[in-house]
C-alpha cells in the first residue's frame, strides 16, 4: 500500500476479463466452506458421538489440510532416529588475541530433496573422520583471510497505520485501536 505501489497498479490496470478467475475463486471457496465446513462438521461429530455424549469434531477447508500437516511432522518425529556426530572446535591464536572457530567441509552440498536435515557441513558422523582431522590440524600454523562485500540497503518505509499497528502489536503488546488513539494523539501534540 505505498504510493509507488498504488502508481504501479493504476499503470498496469488489468480488465475484467482476466481478474474474473480470482472473484470465480473466491466464490468456490465460500461455497467449499460452506459444503464442506457444516456438512462435514455434521457427519463427524454423528460419527464421534455414535458410542454416546456429544463429541463436537470441526472439519473445514483450511483446518483440514492444516491438521494434515501437523499429523504428518509428529509421525516424522515419532520415526526420527538419533544419530552421533561430531564437531570439531579449535582455538586460535592471533596477533589480536585468541579467538574460537569452527571446521567445516567445504565441499559439502545439502541435498536438494531435503530427505537428511541434519546433514550438516560443520558435522562428522565418524569419531575416525573427526579425529584424523583434528591430528592433521592440531598445532600447526595457518593462513587467515578477511572477505567483506559491500552490501547496499534502502532504508524502510515510512509507517502507514496498519504497519505502525501491527509493530505495535507485536513489540508492546498494543491492540490496533489503542495505537490508533496513540497515533492520533501525538499527531495532535505536534506543533507545525
Amino acid at each position: 500500500m505505498t504510493p509507488a505501489a498504488i502508481r504501479d497498479g493504476f499503470a498496469a490496470l488489468r480488465d475484467d476479463q482476466t481478474m474474473r478467475p480470482l472473484a470465480d475463486a473466491a466464490v468456490c471457496r465460500s461455497e467449499s466452506d460452506w459444503l464442506v465446513g457444516i456438512n462435514g462438521t455434521r457427519a463427524m461429530t454423528a460419527f464421534n458421538s455414535k458410542t454416546g455424549g456429544f463429541h463436537l469434531t470441526t472439519v473445514g477447508r483450511v483446518q483440514t489440510p492444516t491438521l494434515a500437516v501437523v499429523v504428518e511432522r509428529e509421525e516424522k518425529i515419532k520415526k526420527f532416529i538419533s544419530k552421533d556426530y561430531w564437531e570439531i572446535h579449535g582455538a586460535f591464536a592471533a596477533q589480536a588475541g585468541e579467538y574460537v572457530g569452527r571446521w567445516f567441509d567445504e565441499q559439502f552440498q545439502k541435498t536438494k530433496d531435503g530427505e537428511n536435515p541434519e546433514f550438516k557441513a560443520e558435522r562428522l558422523w565418524t569419531p575416525e573422520r573427526a579425529e584424523a582431522i583434528r591430528a592433521k590440524c592440531h598445532n600447526q600454523p595457518g593462513i587467515v583471510t578477511e572477505e567483506s562485500k559491500p552490501t547496499t540497503q534502502l532504508s524502510p518505509l515510512l509507517y502507514d497505520l496498519t504497519s505502525l499497528q501491527r509493530e505495535a502489536n507485536g513489540r508492546f503488546g498494543f491492540s490496533a485501536k489503542n495505537t490508533l488513539g496513540l497515533a492520533q494523539r501525538f499527531m495532535k501534540s505536534i506543533k507545525y
